[in-house]
């Protein structure tokens, strides 16, 4: 459940918010463009209006596409995770060709099952480091939940200090604060409390909203300034801008890491007090309009809160300049509705809240991406129901890591080629079995460090009931193995797209022999590894040539070797040099095998890598579904040399 909570949902809201971060700090850019060229048209009102439309970008979970986004500007990209992804390592994905375990693939998975275990790599530990991405979203996470916690410590200080604080009871100071209140006509209750030590007036919470005024300023502010400092301070509750605060300053704790968010608040702080002056201003006479710029100056002498419970006057001297520059030249209609002011938001809230009309390439991007996100959670939790880590399999059934690796490739490889029904019945289906092979599983004599299975199956500790249960679910799951079967096979065609060399015919044929069949088969595993076989008959006899990768020791690559495969053991190997090209000839030593094969070298060639053509005298082709040698003992080494060699023009 965790594991489906950080991959899946946890994984698509961290790219959401990146994405969306990336867009925000866009807007931002403009934003500040717009403030710059329209500085002396738009009033204070109408320049904070333009960071809500910021606000709204970040909370929007979805927008509709549109050619009129100005992010049609910029090249798509889908997420940064993708990026991210693209420019990790990825785990070792060379693959074990043996299902021996659990699931047994019966008739029709022959193929599969035929394969020999290939030996795994000390690198294939790598599968179990984190991703950049996940590194990425873990620090994210550390990140918000650190600032959030901080955030509440802080606020909850606060507001048990506030709490402790007295109401302001001196009937002058009431007297004045509820006349400001009657004439901005204020609905909500809004109490009056003494600050203690916090020095500016301020205005704290927003369910119950209270005005916060030191003894000093009762002191030395007199009626009239009293009257401006409540008029300040009840426009921050007309205009719910400790709501607004608190709406930003969470967004920003989870798009802590980007900094031109950071100033961007602080930049809609400055026009926060900007606004509030002016909508202030509205409730007093135009002849005390300085009067009202001194007593923010006085005020401004002294420190003042930040925390986005408070609502209080900034400090900041440039702030400060543009606040008496304002209040100087401040006009009563200028606080109303402004035609540049509605066009300038109405511009960029049209091209910035609407997404970039994708192209039809970007979208089956975005959908891939969406895709293999959502096929390497299914993964990652099929791997969770059924064995868990690799600790916990070698504990429970006694697993080496090859053949950890070896069933979570089965289960890879089911998960690419289901539907999210079938890998959810198969993946069920597959536990059932583990589970009940779990209770046969009896201890092996194994020597000490022993990097093998350390456990083995013993059906006969079974009961009836388990036994037939066992080959009910068996039965259940053949459908899907040959499913994985035929994934497993590919056209000359399709096989053509996967290997890196070039597909060759012979030229020269044998008398009396035609081509039957070809077609391509992968070794079982994450990567299409194909042997592309071709079978040449002369009635019920024939031979089949292979081309592959070049494969140098038949027992290092685990039997994937078709010379080796079909003809295990070395004692019989002759190796030798034919105009140009390396071969190497074996002939079958046990028994009356008359099975022999020959195998050619081709080095790479332009944009060829180099691969190997193996030739055996024997087809897998058979009238009936009884396996029988049939061996073509007519065709010479001498023939097999001559076709190889034509392959090779």
């Amino acid at each position: 459940m965790i594991d489906m909570l950080i991959n899946v949902y946890l994984s698509h809201f961290f790219d959401w918010l990146i994405e969306t971060s990336l867009m925000a700090s866009i807007l931002v850019g403009f934003i500040l463009c717009i403030k710059v060229l329209f500085r002396n048209k738009l009033t204070p009102r109408w320049q904070y209006m333009l960071w809500i439309v910021l606000m709204i970008r970040l909370l929007l979970p979805w927008s509709p596409d549109s050619s009129y986004s100005i992010y049609s500007l910029f090249s798509y990209s889908s997420s940064v995770s993708e990026v991210i992804q693209k420019n990790t390592p990825l785990p070792e994905n060379t693959v074990n060709n043996e299902i021996k375990k659990t699931v047994e693939l019966e008739s029709n998975s022959e193929t599969v099952t035929k394969n020999s275990e290939q030996k795994v790599s000390t690198s294939e530990e790598q599968q179990t480091t984190l991703s950049l991405y996940k590194i990425s979203l873990y620090v994210w996470l550390a990140g918000v939940i650190l600032l959030a916690v901080i955030t509440f410590i802080t606020n909850r200080r606060l507001y048990a200090y506030i709490k402790k604080q007295p109401d302001i009871t001196d009937e002058q100071v009431t007297t004045v604060f509820n006349r400001c209140k009657q004439s901005m006509k204020m609905k909500k209750a809004v109490s009056l409390r003494l600050a203690g030590k916090i020095a500016s007036p301020t205005v704290f919470s927003f369910f119950r909203p209270k005005v916060l005024l030191s003894k000093k300023h009762m002191k030395v502010l007199n009626e009239q300034q009293l009257q401006y400092v409540f008029y300040h301070e009840l426009a921050h509750i007309k205009r719910n801008d400790v709501a607004v605060n608190w709406i930003m300053y969470s967004l920003l704790l989870l798009n802590w890491f980007n900094p031109i968010l950071w100033y961007a608040y602080f930049c809609m702080r400055e026009d926060q007090e900007l606004a509030c002056d002016a909508y202030a201003l509205t409730f007093i006479d135009k002849e005390e309009q300085i009067a009202y710029g001194h007593t923010i100056i006085t005020l401004l002498e002294h420190y003042s809160y930040q925390a986005p419970s408070l609502a209080s006057l900034s400090r900041n001297k440039r702030t400060l300049k543009r606040r008496i520059v304002m209040i100087k030249k401040f006009q009563k209609k200028s606080y109303r509705l402004s035609l540049i002011g509605v066009i300038a938001i109405a511009a960029i809230a049209g091209g910035f809240l609407l997404n970039a009309r994708i192209t039809e390439g970007d979208e089956r991007q975005k959908e891939k991406v969406v895709e293999n996100k959502q096929s390497k959670a299914a993964f990652e939790k099929a791997i969770e129901t059924v064995y868990g880590t690799p600790e916990n399999a070698s504990r429970e059934w006694g697993m080496s890591i090859k053949s950890y690796k070896r069933d979570t490739d089965l289960l890879y490889l089911a998960e690419k080629n289901f539907t999210k029904k079938e890998f959810e019945q198969y993946v069920q289906l597959f536990k059932e079995a583990s589970e009940i092979q779990k209770q046969a599983m009896v201890k092996k004599n194994v020597p000490e460090n022993y990097d093998g299975d350390t456990k083995e199956i013993n059906l006969e500790r079974l009961n009836k009931n388990d036994q037939e249960k066992l080959a009910s679910i068996q039965k259940k799951l053949n459908p899907f193995n040959d499913k994985l079967q035929k994934s497993l096979t590919y056209t000359m065609e399709e096989a053509k797209e996967h290997v890196p060399y070039q597909i060759k015919e012979p030229t020269y044929i044998p008398e009396g022999y035609e081509l039957k069949r070809e077609w391509a088969d992968s070794y079982f595993g994450r990567d299409v590894e194909l042997v592309i076989k071709s079978e040449y008959t002369k009635g019920k006899y024939g031979f089949t040539i292979y081309q592959s990768r070049m494969y140098m020791d038949g027992n290092v690559n685990g039997g994937k070797d078709p010379l080796h495969y079909m003809m295990p053991g070395g004692e019989n190997l002759e190796s030798y040099s034919l105009d140009g090209k390396e071969m190497v000839y074996n002939k079958y030593s046990q028994g009356e095998s008359k099975l022999k094969g020959l195998k050619m070298f081709v080095p790479a060639q332009g944009k060829n890598s180099d691969y190997q053509i193996v030739i055996v005298n024997d087809i897998f082709t058979r009238d009936t579904k009884i396996y029988e040698e049939i061996i073509d003992d007519d065709l010479t080494k001498k023939e097999m040399e001559k076709i190889l060699l034509s392959m090779s023009k």
